[in-house]
């Protein structure tokens, strides 16, 4: 079976750092964030789908301490979370109503 919930958790977690001040959220936060919509997975998973959008160019990583990896949004990674650029293996948002 293909993945169908992996494209939207990439999606939350590019509009999860576009919410934040300075667009950058830890693994542990990110993991938090993707509970709040259904997404309940290990910090594996989200050390996972965060390298995947690195590679993508979404984001760019800084790895400190403790296992804890901060995530940035780049400009491509802002232009996907707002639905005016596509990338392959990320959701699109839901047009506004």
């Amino acid at each position: 079976m293909n993945d169908i919930f992996g494209p939207n958790r990439r999606l939350l977690i590019l509009q999860g750092m576009e919410r934040d001040n300075d667009y950058s959220l830890s693994n542990e936060m990110l993991q938090r964030f993707l509970a709040l919509f259904g997404h309940h997975i290990g910090i594996g998973e989200v050390n996972l789908e965060i390298d995947r959008l690195k590679k993508a160019g979404l984001v760019t990583v800084e790895v400190l301490s403790g296992g804890i990896r901060l995530a940035r949004l780049t400009r491509f990674g802002l232009d996907v979370a707002r639905g005016h650029a596509r990338c392959d293996g990320v959701d699109r948002p839901l047009p506004s109503e």
